[in-house]
């Protein structure tokens, strides 16, 4: 709960933190546009200012060539009726401007500005102001290259770029660290589920050595206190003596398999094969259950496996469908080919496995059974993993618990 809170936490603080630098960089950008009109402006402000004081002083107009600088693509001075009195090309001086953008302004006595596009193919920042000359009402016209203006936006991009470039390093470096801690979290669980192996191990070996001959001995001595006692109430006592020796000896059994290592020798394993004996073997148990087992194996369905692991397998999970199923309910086995696999499913007809359970279920000792070890569906898994399968629990389409194997196909 915990570290569920710790990651709640930190990845709401860098959805916080790249929604705030993400605003930061896109109100930044689009401020640069105003900024670089405004550095334009600012330009064109000040060279008509100094232009109007020259002309004052010098009605010649020559002096105004002494404000060409880099940044001015041209400049012009137009009367009312279009005529230049004065531009930077000397060769248009005197002629009549060719447009009549210099009208509104003549008209409203306001500045005007805007983009146009030069017959070189450059498009400039124009501004007009009204313009007072020799006592008449002119109009200057100033063209200026947007290197500036650019250079701005330009900055301004880069700006967003760099910190939208550093968000996402920063969150591909995050996944990266999340994609290690989850790494390094599953090598945990399975250095954990390696030492409970080994523990079970030695758990399994104690068994095998100290449990299982005087084990067997209580039950030869049972079994001869049966064949002696006559019918009654000894000879039950005898038979329990017998039958509980029998349930240990399959629990030290159940916990020498599942500590064992996996198996090696696989081999092509044909699943009818397997499973019509084992179908035989629980007809009895069906019918006394009142239960009955539908199979559809198609007879060349074959799975590389171990042969005795899958007849473990099945007998196991076609037991518990069995256990779970009501009157007259209905075990369905079957199997189909999904191209390098075979899925291998049990479905029955009862209560079907909470989902809270299912998380559990093939952990080894969680049973819900009253006399069962919880070692059964833990060696399913461990036999079906060892072949290179995998196994999980479902809900039944029409009901109760679905058991789905995936076997690797011959």
């Amino acid at each position: 709960m915990r570290r569920l809170l710790v990651a709640l936490l930190t990845i709401s603080f860098a959805l916080v933190l790249t929604g705030g630098l993400s605003w930061f960089a896109v109100r930044n950008y689009r401020a640069a546009a105003p900024l670089a009109e405004e550095n334009l402006r600012g330009l064109a402000l000040t060279l008509a200012g100094a232009m109007e004081s020259l002309a004052a002083r010098d009605t010649s107009l020559t002096s105004l060539n002494s404000l060409v600088s880099p940044e001015v693509a041209y400049s012009a001075l137009i009367t009312g009726q279009g005529k230049i009195l004065f531009h930077t090309n000397a060769d248009l001086t005197g002629s009549v401007v060719g447009d009549a953008r210099h009208l509104p302004v003549v008209r409203e006595g306001t500045m005007r500005e805007g983009r146009v596009r030069l017959g070189t193919g450059e498009t400039v920042y124009e501004f007009q102001a009204p313009f007072h000359f020799a006592g008449e009402v002119s109009v200057l016209r100033l063209a200026l290259h947007t290197w500036r203006a650019e250079a701005v936006m330009r900055r301004a991009r880069q700006g967003q770029m760099v910190i939208f470039s550093l968000l996402a390093v920063g969150w591909l470096m995050g996944g990266g660290i999340v994609l290690l801690l989850h790494r390094q979290a599953v090598q945990q669980r399975l250095a954990d589920r390696q030492h409970e192996l080994a523990r079970l191990g030695e758990v399994g070996a104690v068994l095998a050595h100290e449990v299982r001959n005087p084990l067997a001995g209580i039950k030869g001595y049972g079994q001869l206190l049966v064949e002696r006692f006559p019918a009654g109430r000894e000879h039950d006592f005898a038979g329990l003596i017998v039958s509980e020796a029998v349930r240990l000896e399959g629990l030290v059994d159940d916990i020498l398999l599942y500590t064992r290592g996996a198996p090696e020798n696989l081999a092509t394993v044909n699943l009818a094969a397997v499973a019509l004996p084992i179908l035989t073997l629980l007809a009895p148990q069906a019918e006394e259950l009142g239960a009955r087992i539908s199979c559809d194996l198609p007879d060349d369905l074959a799975v590389c496996g171990q042969e005795e692991g899958l007849r473990r397998v099945l007998l196991n999970l076609l037991t518990n469908a069995l256990q779970a199923s009501p009157e007259n309910g209905v075990v369905t086995l079957a199997a189909r080919r999904a191209g390098k696999w075979v899925e291998l499913t049990v479905a029955d007809q009862g209560g079907g496995i909470p989902a809270e359970m299912r998380a559990e279920l093939f952990l080894p000792f969680r049973t819900s059974k009253a006399r069962g070890s919880g070692l059964g569906l833990a060696i399913c898994k461990k036999i079906i993993d060892g072949g290179g399968g995998s196994i999980r629990a479902e809900a039944a389409p029409g009901g109760g618990a679905l058991l789905r194997v995936v076997l690797p196909a011959a």
